[in-house]
């Protein structure tokens, strides 16, 4: 047990080590090759409101870091969704079920994540009118669609994958004893491939979280927006520090995602 606590500590003494050496470096460069005055550097501390949540007025969230965040959350929650049903339909016995899967999932998942964003950009309608109720699909709105799309993709890989590492003797052994095949599936199989598919579904939670700040490119008011407003308005001497407090930002919040991966898979790996 005294082993493992120190595991622990010595990764989070190696996170804050990384963390205050990239703010170092933050400040070096923004010392030698951006001329960083005391001016610049107190517009920086008074600007940083506005790129984590886009609003220094209140603490209410209109974009900044704290929309990657959010996106990343929501797209990693209709993915998980979609592409549990996906990989299901992969193993389902029906070929036809099981070739429509298949060409959904090969295709979202070699498919450029820029691209699929440009595609719902303009292939969904900004209004959609129901008669009863209008649905609006913001650019926010569909950046989360197309993100949703490529993800769940990777994660019909998973489940797939995870369900047909299970060795093929206990579908046979189950079956002996009466059970259906979903009986199977829900009460044997699944426990334990849901061990395996967590640590490569919280590795591609983390690739999300970094995917999100493409969605810049189609409006959507997010970190890197943020970040590229803020130097429209004070000029270009704040772009090594700003652009540098962004990275850091997403280094902070996806780092211990990628320590506790590892530590998972090691787990599961030694039984």
């Amino acid at each position: 047990m005294e082993t493992k606590d120190k595991r622990t500590q010595f990764n989070w003494q190696t996170f804050l080590g990384l963390a205050v050496a990239a703010l170092l470096v933050t400040v070096i460069l923004a010392a030698v090759f951006g001329n960083f005055s005391a001016a610049e550097f107190q517009t920086l501390i008074k600007r940083l409101p506005y790129v984590l949540i886009g609003n220094q007025q209140s603490w209410s969230i209109k974009g900044g870091f704290a929309m990657n965040i959010i996106m990343s959350l929501a797209c990693m929650a209709i993915a998980t969704i979609l592409g549990t049903f996906l990989g299901l339909a992969q193993i389902a016995r029906q070929r036809v079920i099981r070739g429509i899967a298949w060409f959904l999932t090969q295709f979202f998942r070699n498919s450029p994540w820029l691209v699929i964003l440009y595609v719902m950009l303009y292939l969904l309608p900004f209004q959609l009118n129901l008669g009863f109720t209008t649905i609006e699909f913001s650019p926010l709105a569909k950046s989360i669609i197309g993100l949703s799309l490529v993800v769940a993709a990777n994660i019909s890989e998973i489940v797939r994958g995870a369900i047909q590492s299970i060795p093929s003797g206990q579908w046979e052994a189950s079956e002996a004893m009466g059970y259906t095949r979903w009986q199977i599936l829900q009460l044997v199989i699944l426990p334990q491939a849901l061990r395996r598919m967590i640590p490569p579904w919280m590795n591609w939670y983390a690739i999300l979280t970094m995917g999100t700040t493409l969605t810049n490119l189609v409006g959507v008011p997010e970190g890197l927006t943020a970040v590229r407003e803020v130097l429209e308005q004070e000029g270009e001497g704040l772009a090594i520090p700003l652009y540098t407090v962004l990275m850091l930002l997403f280094f902070i919040y996806c780092y211990p995602i990628a320590r506790w991966t590892k530590e998972l898979e090691s787990r599961i790996a030694n039984g």
